[in-house]
């Protein structure tokens, strides 16, 4: 980090505990600044390139018009006519997100990046001070422009990290908004119960039940008040952040579990198709597993079908469908791909929409032990294959029944993770 921050006398400025960093419009923002000719004009990017999707993210000028997050497309062309519509380019994503993780920790180590958009930076000793946070901040924005003229970011500064991500929120685009602890909680009444960090529309609905309609009754409530709409020790953290406590988080429990999930184009959507996205999936699935070093110890698939109505038997198709079992600990492609296709014997014969693979029980490797069942033959193969993908790109070997698959189930963003370039 820079020498350059001054010391100030302890208790002369008040201090922050943590900044957070929000880049706006990530996706769309992105294409942007890949594609010069998309700067300043409306954009929407799509998963795929249909009428009948909806937009993943949109560019600040297209929000102008009433197109957001979740919009279908047939709505923001209504919306917008001149909108840009741009399928996403997922990988692209993560590169830019690494190499503004890089640019960020020139001022400052990231503690953790909660998605590929949002990154959080804990301050330490003379940081903390407001007037050196600030500076951290500003430098911060202008690494992201260097890196990108059209990049742009929001950033929160504020006693906890809950607060500093409010903070964050409250001034979109490019804003840096600052809340301490001294304006607390008097300084959040201005908002709305659902602009609240973990307030969803459930939530909000269950507080309306409790005659709570606005964050000032939210910050009147007690611990123990909280504690009991939220029905659980959620609420009681919540009530300490929006103090301006520093409650931390438990730990990153171990991972429990691997899943994989794809919507399925029009081309899939039967029983037979469906199999192979599903054996797609899982072959990603076990990639992860291996990579992580980690043996599962059970299997499970699920599937949404549609909800047309059958014309011979004239009834509804049941919704969905899933099964599991446990398995003997593994994490080789081919001995997973058996036990899914004994699992697939019994999925009923309707119109699949949505499939998803799923390990469950996972152990890392240290505590497993050699069983009668383990085939090492094939452990080498998967190990062999896993070498040979991450040295030329991931699929350019495969097992033969993923043949012709190569436009399914490509890797997508989830919400509250990051996918490593591994994946794509």
């Amino acid at each position: 980090m820079p020498a350059s921050l001054p010391a100030f006398p302890e208790g002369q400025y008040p201090t922050v505990g943590w900044l957070f960093l929000d880049l706006n419009s990530y996706f769309a923002t992105v294409e942007q600044q890949d594609r010069s000719e998309l700067r300043g004009r409306p954009v929407g990017v799509v998963a795929v390139d249909t009428d009948s999707t909806c937009c993943l993210a949109a560019s600040y000028e297209a929000k102008v018009y009433g197109v957001k997050t979740g919009t279908s497309v047939k709505d923001a062309k209504n919306l917008c006519p001149h909108i840009n519509l741009v399928v996403a380019r997922p990988k692209l994503y993560v590169e830019y997100q690494q190499k503004i993780i890089q640019a960020m920790e020139e001022h400052l180590p990231v503690y953790k990046a909660f998605s590929v958009d949002e990154m959080a930076c804990q301050l330490m000793g003379r940081e903390q001070f407001l007037p050196n946070a600030t500076t951290l901040g500003y430098r911060i924005k202008q690494s992201l422009r260097n890196l990108g003229v059209a990049l742009r970011c929001s950033i929160g500064l504020a006693p906890n990290c809950y607060l500093a991500k409010t903070a964050a929120d409250l001034c979109k685009p490019d804003g840096l908004t600052i809340l301490l602890k001294k304006d607390l909680p008097h300084a959040l009444h201005c908002m709305k119960l659902r602009d609240v960090v973990g307030i969803s529309h459930a939530m909000e609905h269950r507080l309306h039940n409790r005659g709570i309609t606005t964050v000032e009754q939210l910050c009147k409530l007690s611990s123990p008040q909280m504690r009991d709409i939220w029905g659980s020790v959620q609420g009681e953290t919540m009530w300490y952040w929006l103090q301006g406590e520093d409650w931390k988080e438990k730990a990153d429990s171990p991972r429990k579990s691997i899943g994989k999930q794809h919507v399925l184009a029009p081309k899939y959507r039967t029983k037979e198709q469906a199999y192979n996205v599903a054996l797609k999936l899982l072959s990603n699935a076990a990639i992860k597993l291996r990579r992580l070093n980690m043996w599962a110890r059970g299997i499970g698939v699920t599937i949404a079908f549609s909800h047309r109505f059958r014309e011979i038997k004239n009834e509804a198709e049941p919704s969905g469908w899933n099964a599991h079992r446990n398995i003997y600990a593994c994490r080789d492609t081919m001995t997973l791909q058996d036990h899914f296709r004994e699992l697939w014997k019994d999925c009923p014969a309707n119109t699949p929409m949505h499939v998803g693979v799923w390990l469950f029980d996972l152990i890392p490797d240290k505590f497993h032990t050699l069983g009668f069942f383990d085939d090492e033959k094939r452990e080498t193969i998967s190990g062999v294959m896993d070498a040979i993908n991450k040295e030329y790109g991931q699929h350019t070997v495969y097992m033969g029944g993923l043949h012709g698959l190569g436009d399914a189930a490509p890797t997508r963003i989830p919400f509250f993770s990051v996918p490593e370039l591994e994946d794509f």
